[in-house]
């Protein structure tokens, strides 16, 4: 299939430039920093955030991703601009590098599948970020499972889908739990597609979201869905979210197929027709999809000026 079939989904979607660049990370050697906030909250209500104010503790070592220069703005970096990395993937490296990401409920990997969740909401005070949980933190109705008729209440900073009986501490474990068990197959994927996660940390943490948000097929096919986008010439944010909705367009062989594949996202189709939008099934998962991709964004980013900040 072509690509421009696939990509002809992107078409009058009004989609919005990259606000991060091209996913890159920066570690600082033994120093714990705060992470600010992405002020887009499910509802009014999710300002109410009972939940203590924590650091992100980073890796204990600097992960070996490539710092942007001081200009032109990230957003105007294209990935033809970053130097090519010579090594072969490993697997056992990349596990090494990543799995601090979800060593903790407030390490940078939870923090951005939270903040995408809407449990934790972040703000910079006097330099500093923080991270605070929300309200969600401690229980909400998944609006996703309504969509058939069962009532799921989710703890923690993902969507654990009541598996804790409204435990935090045990919510907080499972999240973790779920996510380290899952990096390997993220990393095989991603490399597998032609992406390598070592210098696309936003493709690492949307794919491990969209495991967390989705039924694991989808992040399965998701870094085919974002090598597609890249190779049909979308960039940063525009590509992630087209990638994210793509991965949900499944035939009956439950293959990536946009042209005759129909859209397996039930959850927020359900939704789009509960409030009566007049979108169709691209556009209403299109609409979630950019939203939590630009969630992510948002922490990346922060935490890089902050790190640029202290670099100085």
């Amino acid at each position: 299939m072509f690509d421009w079939i696939w990509l002809s989904r992107v078409a009058g979607l009004g989609l919005v430039g990259t606000a991060a660049g091209s996913a890159l990370f920066f570690g600082i050697l033994g120093r714990t920093v705060f992470l600010e906030p992405n002020t887009r909250h499910l509802n009014s209500e999710a300002a109410i955030a009972p939940g203590k104010t924590q650091a992100v503790t980073l890796p204990p070592q600097p992960l070996p991703l490539l710092t942007l220069p001081k200009s032109p703005p990230a957003s105007e970096v294209s990935q033809k601009s970053l130097p090519v990395l010579s090594r072969p993937f490993d697997l056992k490296q990349s596990l090494s590098t990543y799995q601090p990401l979800f060593s903790a409920p407030t390490s940078l990997g939870m923090v951005a599948i939270g903040v995408a969740e809407g449990n934790y909401r972040l703000f910079i005070e006097n330099g500093n970020l923080y991270v605070q949980q929300t309200r969600f933190y401690f229980g909400h109705t998944d609006p996703g499972n309504l969509s058939w008729g069962d009532v799921v209440t989710n703890y923690g900073p993902c969507s654990d889908q009541g598996r804790s009986g409204g435990d935090i501490a045990l919510a907080e474990q499972l999240c973790l739990e779920r996510s380290r068990s899952r990096l390997p197959t993220h990393l095989v994927d991603l490399n597998e597609a032609g992406i390598d996660p070592e210098r696309d940390l936003e493709a690492l943490l949307n794919v491990a979201d969209l495991y967390n948000q989705a039924m694991p097929i989808h992040s399965r096919h998701f870094p085919q869905a974002l090598a597609i986008a890249k190779k049909g010439g979308l960039k940063g944010i525009d590509a992630l979210a087209w990638a994210r909705t793509a991965s949900f367009y499944l035939n009956v062989n439950n293959e990536l197929d946009l042209e005759t594949g129909s859209n397996k996202a039930t959850g927020l189709l359900g939704i789009c027709a509960r409030e009566n939008l007049p979108i169709t099934e691209w556009d209403c998962v299109y609409k979630d999809q950019l939203r939590r991709v630009k969630a992510i964004a948002s922490v990346v980013d922060k935490y890089r000026q902050i790190y640029q900040s202290n670099a100085n």
